[in-house]
């Protein structure tokens, strides 16, 4: 296979000319152009398309951090991020980390060797690795990590506070909580307000009606088995909606009914939780996600910090409250 050395040799100029055109550099004359060009296509020379954009410091591709990529929430994050690069021109690369720090640690990797652009971080559960992160490119998150990235988030204690007033105004009095992953940004926070908001409200609440790391219906069916051991508080809490479904689901298979027997709210607003009738709060992913992407893309980012944006949730008052 031909090289650049091949090439430079057979039309009888230096390897950093023939550099030069496969950069499409200006300062090179017209005849030795086209010699060159006429050279690689008798000895069908096809360009490494990485050398290249590693010598022009660009490979018009972004990465995209996600847990899980099946998730309706981080489905329609890369959804938004997409559709930004395809309109820019740019490639994304989806890294589906399943909350593994070793993966999370990996996609340092990307940035250190120029694979990538720039990093958007949907979901991370060790923020400390962040600052190294943008020692070697662009970073964004889609988290409140604005102290170490510029970062776009939903106002989650916001959106926890709106759920627990909720209920307590639909006459609640004990209520319990699942969460996602405990130790993500998001994790924190919610954990956080409803722990603050407990020691001010007439709501209380036992340990035996916590949970975290549910992420799926079928979570939300476990929970539930899991649930049905103890009392059951007047209301749950539920980090999204696909295990807000699951829940509902096996409870009506045991003839728990819902609201009366127990309120259950979502998060995210996805297509089950309409079909469903589940109270939730509804959060502009895809808009979240286009967002991030034009920041990341943006030039000036490369010298910004303690950047944020903040997004407002809405409640989605339904059937199951």
């Amino acid at each position: 296979m031909a090289n650049i050395s091949d090439i430079a040799k057979q039309a009888g100029v230096s390897k950093s000319t023939v550099s030069r055109v496969l950069n499409g550099h200006p300062h090179v004359s017209k005849e030795k152009r086209r010699t060159i060009l006429e050279v690689m296509e008798r000895l069908h020379y096809s360009p490494n398309g990485n050398a290249i954009n590693l010598s022009r410091g660009k490979t018009h591709t972004i990465g995209v951090l996600v847990p899980r990529v099946g998730h309706p929430f981080f489905h329609q994050l890369v959804d938004g991020i997409g559709q930004v690069c395809t309109e820019q021109n740019h490639t994304l690369l989806v890294i589906q980390t399943q909350n593994n720090p070793v993966r999370e640690e990996a996609s340092i990797q990307q940035l250190r060797d120029k694979r990538i652009d720039g990093l958007i971080i949907g979901a991370i559960s060790q923020p400390q690795l962040l600052e190294t992160m943008r020692s070697f490119g662009p970073v964004v998150a889609c988290e409140d990590h604005q102290d170490i990235v510029p970062s776009i988030y939903l106002d989650h204690e916001k959106a926890m506070t709106m759920l627990l007033q909720h209920v307590e105004e639909r006459g609640a009095r004990t209520v319990g909580l699942c969460i996602g992953n405990p130790d993500s940004g998001v994790g924190r926070i919610r954990q956080g307000t409803f722990d603050q908001y407990l020691k001010t409200s007439t709501l209380s609440h036992k340990n035996e009606w916590y949970a975290d790391r549910c992420y799926s219906f079928e979570d939300g069916q476990e929970l539930a088995g899991q649930l049905l051991t103890a009392d059951l508080p007047d209301a749950m809490i539920v980090g999204n909606d696909e295990v807000a479904a699951g829940l509902i689901h096996q409870f009506r298979q045991h003839g728990i009914r819902i609201p009366e027997d127990i309120a259950i709210t979502g998060f995210d607003d996805v297509p089950i939780a309409r079909a469903l009738e589940i109270t939730t709060i509804r959060q502009p992913v895809v808009m979240l996600g286009r967002l991030a992407a034009e920041q990341l893309l943006n030039e000036a980012l490369k010298h910004s910090e303690g950047t944020f944006s903040l997004l407002e949730p809405f409640l989605m008052i339904r059937q199951t409250t």
